[in-house]
């Protein structure tokens, strides 16, 4: 019996890795596109007042379709939609009436904001509260062109859900790339005659293109829509799941984006477009490792816990926080030591001054926290939304987001001041939610009679040792390697990648060989069977 489920544990295991190594794969892809959007967005507009407006006018848009389409809907969809997957009826009824109430509520919201613009802009705690009055005319012009990406992703993101749900992962690890295509598109061909417009147009068809590759897929699964809106039991429980998960995620991105929109704004211009590169270039090792393995094993623990598997549920959630771990914090280390010459080889030239490099990497150094912290809460959140449970991480979220908008405001003034100026909304951030994952994994802990602690934190050591070996190697590559940021990235950043991989395999760390050679291994045995 021991055994059987040996072998169970080890298929497990197996599946979470290859789901993995499939999304981070296709992320990775997404992510040379994304550097390349934002290099030629960049070399056109640095850290200047248009890409103020355009981040700032993002804000509203990227609210609604995260509390609605985004993580709320998936967090709330894929347990159920499972469920009814795992008895074989009702998915497909469930798919049309969350479809069709999901883009009737987006479609209201949008256009509520559209007509509000003007007061969600200039307000007194508005996204754009402190910028002059043309800066704040084009940011209401460019939120009604980018509320219509929001609809089409109502709709797309439902789709997403489903296909994660049939565990289906190459489709929507290539949909970020399509998005970051329409804005090159825009950027390249639209933005000549428009201005910052033809980005945001751009962005509409990047929408499009995200919906539009996702219909085979979905034909293959026969998942089929029909017009229904009745309520029923399935729908209600996705309804009930989502409200809390609405809550949170509200309070999250409000304190993140608008409070980082409101703040910037009184700190003069480029802070908000600085804080806005230096959270994208965290946001790549973030999504290839956190939110890469938090999707991979989010299907898994939700049939971990349907069959009330809890020895199961915690082996799942240790393994993916020790993964985590061991390959956010050298990542974090990394953005600290080696972000400067990694911003100047991806962004520095026309419009994108060695000022607004300084301005970037400032704000960069204070989001590696936030890099480690939110990876650690994309696997904790998911372990309660795999119990269909969504209310718990929403009492924690109201304390921490709090906490997140008190240090904000305080941290967020001029240096001069006493403050630590733009870097106070990543340094926040990174604390925030830091306590927001404690406090998460402890309340597991608690439930399941542990959480295989020992581990987590024995693992948290080796990455911490090898890191400061990685730091070390970065040290010495800059006295003895020529000052060429080419030279120091490669051969500096790649010794010192070399140790930290030496130093946490003999620490005891094999997976992080093994899991690799293993994927290496299936794929060349596939293609001689």
């Amino acid at each position: 019996m021991t055994s059987d489920s040996n072998k169970t544990s080890s298929g497990r295991t197996g599946a979470i890795a290859r789901s993995t190594v499939i999304i981070s794969a296709g992320w990775a892809a997404s992510i040379v596109v994304g550097l390349l959007r934002q290099r030629i967005v960049a070399g056109q507009f640095g850290t200047g007042a248009e890409l103020d407006a355009f981040t700032a006018a993002n804000v509203i848009p990227e609210l609604i379709y995260t509390m609605l389409s985004g993580g709320a809907l998936s967090f709330a969809f894929i347990p159920v939609y499972k469920e009814r997957l795992e008895k074989g009826e009702g998915a497909a009824q469930l798919f049309s009436k969350v479809v069709n109430w999901i883009f009737l509520v987006t479609l209201t919201l949008s256009m509520a904001a559209a007509l509000l613009a003007p007061w969600l802009v200039s307000g007194a705690w508005g996204v754009g509260a402190q910028y002059s009055a043309a800066v704040q005319s084009s940011i209401v012009q460019l939120m009604r062109i980018l509320l219509f990406s929001t609809i089409i992703f109502s709709i797309s993101s439902i789709l997403t859900s489903t296909l994660y749900a049939h565990e289906h992962f190459v489709t929507p690890a290539l949909l970020p790339s399509l998005y970051s295509a329409g804005i090159i598109f825009g950027a390249l061909v639209l933005t000549p005659s428009m201005g910052v417009f033809g980005i945001a147009w751009g962005a509409v068809l990047g929408a499009l293109l995200h919906f539009l590759i996702q219909i085979p897929a979905i034909w293959y699964y026969k998942v089929r829509w029909v017009p229904q809106f009745a309520l029923d039991p399935a729908l209600r429980r996705v309804a009930i799941l989502m409200l809390p998960r609405i809550l949170d995620l509200l309070m999250a991105r409000a304190s993140i984006n608008w409070l980082n929109a409101t703040l910037s704004s009184r700190l003069g211009e480029g802070r908000l477009a600085a804080l806005d590169f230096a959270f994208r270039l965290m946001n790549m090792p973030w999504t290839l490792i956190g939110t890469a393995i938090g999707i991979a094993v989010f299907p898994v623990m939700a049939a971990l816990a349907a069959q009330k598997d809890v020895s199961a549920q915690r082996k799942a959630l240790s393994g993916s926080l020790r993964a985590i771990l061991t390959l956010a914090i050298p990542a974090a280390a990394a953005l600290f030591l080696l972000g400067e010459p990694i911003i100047r080889i991806l962004f520095e030239g026309g419009e994108f001054t060695p000022e607004s490099t300084q301005l970037v990497y400032y704000a960069l150094r204070f989001y590696v926290l936030a890099l480690i912290s939110q990876s650690m809460l994309e696997v904790v959140v998911r372990a309660f939304a795999a119990q269909q449970d969504t209310y718990t991480p929403l009492y924690i979220s109201i304390f921490t987001t709090l906490l997140n908008i008190g240090l904000a405001i305080w941290l967020t003034r001029p240096i001069e001041q006493g403050g630590i100026s733009h870097g106070g909304p990543a340094l926040a951030n990174g604390l925030a939610v830091l306590v927001e994952a404690s406090i998460g994994l402890t309340i597991l802990s608690i439930r399941w009679k542990g959480v295989d602690l020992r581990r987590i934190l024995l693992d948290l050591g080796k990455a911490l040792v090898g890191s400061a070996v990685m730091v070390l190697v970065v040290m010495a590559a800059r006295q003895f390697l020529p000052a060429a940021d080419l030279i120091q990235l490669v051969v500096g950043g790649g010794a010192a990648l070399l140790a930290y991989l030496v130093v946490v395999y003999f620490l005891g760390t094999k997976e992080i060989v093994e899991i690799p050679l293993a994927m290496i291994k299936r794929k060349r045995r596939s293609k001689a069977e």
